[in-house]
């Protein structure tokens, strides 16, 4: 049926485990270092889930206030409806606040925008304005995977990777996070149901005319049974390209900066020649958008 409130399959592993697990996590990279209110998105899905989950007992023992927050795009007419409640019933189920927002997703799209670009565009939109309406020092919480990660890798050698900001970072400039870009999302799936928690499935992640669905459902399965482990050094090569890219792009705005440049130039020549072939590359990719 579809969208069923699902379990994962039995014989999960510990699930304390992965709670330490998270916990070391999160002490060891001080990724919410700073944050005085915590937002967590929450679709209803295994992630999500795991996210609120876990979240919640890291924020009940640091006394930081967070709050589940969850977005209709109403596409998926009754099924949506029974998304926001799932979402609403786990927030109540581990004390946390649930904010909710409702938004025409179709009548918002622009010109020649995907649903599915328009659907992501409205989601992050709003959960930005929720952190700005709880104040500075917010940080606002998704559930990506370190699967999420390597899909991006393999969309972004769809998209020409030169014009990206690289793979999913931990932490972004305007507040989001993603504590969970460690952990696998078969591992998140065992300890829901180690600890006895359902999550909602949505029927349209199992739609391959969507291109990451067609990356996680054929590509990477594909690429596991060729060579084992593909998806985890897939995403450690994501991390270690973004890390590289944010070195370079300081670099370059340091001495712009410096020399009181625009990003679009002109550029003299000798700046170039400072900056290296390298970084210099990155400069002209940047600049054309």
């Amino acid at each position: 049926m579809l969208n069923e409130v699902t379990s994962a399959p039995p014989s999960p592993p510990d699930a304390r485990t992965l709670r330490v697990a998270f916990s070391r996590h999160l002490a060891a990279t001080g990724l919410l270092e700073g944050a005085t209110a915590l937002v967590a998105a929450c679709s209803g899905g295994s992630d999500s889930t795991a996210l609120v989950v876990l979240l919640a007992a890291e924020a009940r023992r640091s006394g930081l206030p967070l709050v589940a927050f969850h977005v209709d795009h109403q596409l998926r007419g009754v099924e949506g409806h029974r998304d926001a409640r799932a979402a609403a019933d786990l927030a109540a189920s581990v004390g946390l606040s649930f904010v909710f927002r409702s938004f025409p997703v179709r009548d918002l799209r622009d010109p020649g925008e995907s649903l599915e670009s328009a659907a992501r565009r409205v989601r992050y939109e709003s959960l930005l304005a929720l952190g700005r309406d709880l104040g500075a020092g917010t940080l606002l919480a998704t559930g990506h995977t370190l699967d999420d990660q390597a899909e991006t890798v393999l969309l972004n050698l769809e998209r020409r990777l030169g014009r990206s900001r690289g793979g999913i970072r931990a932490r972004r400039a305007d507040g989001v996070v993603r504590p969970l870009l460690p952990f696998r999302r078969g591992e998140l799936r065992a300890f829901l149901a180690a600890e006895g928690i359902p999550w909602r499935e949505d029927a349209s992640n199992l739609d391959e005319r969507f291109a990451r669905n067609r990356v996680r459902h054929g590509v990477l399965p594909a690429l596991e049974t060729r060579w084992p482990g593909a998806t985890e050094r897939l995403a450690r090569a994501a991390e270690a390209l973004t890390g590289r890219l944010d070195r370079l792009d300081a670099r370059i705005e340091e001495t712009l900066a410096a020399a009181g440049i625009p990003l679009e130039g002109p550029w003299p020549r000798a700046l170039l020649a400072d900056l290296g072939a390298e970084a210099a590359g990155r400069l002209l990719v940047r600049a054309a958008g």
